[in-house]
């Protein structure tokens, strides 16, 4: 799918909402509220579900009852449909939304941020442990900040965030910690790296706990190597995660804190995409499951 395969599908409002019922977003049908007879007919132009008998003629709009339905139904479904495919390419900016869809940035962030949210229940949805007997995982930590008005070098919020990856697998895992104590540290380990793990991290404090939780712990001093020579321990698969999770945060010149876990949620539910999944498929299906029509 590219961007003419957008514009010819999704042409109108009824070319959306049939895409999207094809897709599980819309009902395919509807039984009446009001007289609960008989299925409802499309009318206005697929924009409603009308009931056919004389004695009702009950409307019901096609949103209502679907993820469509709120705050989110103020924006055209073309327009919707236009966002989601945009957002799943990674180009859904306030710019592209403007120029090619005319949404403002007020709608272009909501959206965002609600798409986000699916992103974010989707990966709730499939936990993911790490290692396991003759696998390794790299754990480490490290600060997200955002300059003081969007610019300079003066910071004046901070993140502290946690993760982990596997070095057989590829699969990892990103968590905002409040900091870096080994209270904070040792239940996620728990909820993400399977025991008999051998893990490897930096020399700080906070991960001695590893040891007494029986995992082979290794550890490697920045302040000598960047790889401990004497057991070939090193940290480069999560240093190479953290590059491209601070990709995204330095174009936008930074995150505000309340956003960076949706933010990160979003960086982990592309990273987990399959070789060959089509993103904006992967997020139709999401929200289908998350938010089937009732």
């Amino acid at each position: 799918m590219n961007v003419r395969w957008l514009y010819s599908t999704v042409k109108d409002e009824e070319c959306a909402a049939t895409l999207l019922r094809e897709k599980g977003l819309l009902h395919q049908e509807r039984l009446c509220p009001s007289c609960c007879s008989d299925l409802m007919q499309l009318g206005r132009g697929g924009k409603v579900w009308r009931c056919h008998k004389r004695s009702c003629r009950e409307e019901v709009s096609i949103r209502t009852g679907t993820w469509f339905e709120g705050r989110r139904g103020r924006l055209k479904l073309q327009n919707a449909v236009g966002l989601m495919f945009f957002w799943s390419r990674g180009y859904s900016s306030m710019k592209v939304c403007s120029d090619e869809l005319g949404i403002n940035k007020s709608v272009t962030c909501r959206w965002n941020r609600c798409i986000r949210e699916v992103a974010a229940e989707a990966l709730a949805e499939l936990p993911v442990q790490l290692g396991g007997p003759s696998q390794t995982v790299e754990l480490d930590e490290t600060l997200f900040c955002r300059s003081k008005y969007g610019r300079g070098r003066e910071y004046t919020r901070r993140q502290w965030v946690f993760g982990g990856t596997c070095r057989e697998t590829g699969q990892s895992f990103v968590a905002p910690v409040e900091n870096q104590s080994s209270r904070t540290l040792m239940p996620i380990v728990k909820r993400h790296v399977r025991p008999g793990t051998t893990v490897i991290t930096d020399e700080w404090r906070g991960y001695r706990f590893l040891a007494r939780e029986g995992d082979t712990h290794m550890r490697v001093n920045y302040s000598h190597s960047f790889v401990n020579r004497a057991t070939g321990a090193h940290t480069q698969s999560i240093e190479s995660l953290w590059s491209h999770a601070k990709r995204g945060n330095k174009i936008r010149c930074g995150t505000h804190q309340t956003s960076l876990p949706l933010h990160l949620c979003e960086f982990m539910w592309r990273k987990r995409l399959a070789s060959g999944d089509d993103p904006f498929e992967k997020l139709l299906q999401d929200i289908a499951k998350l938010y089937p029509p009732h």
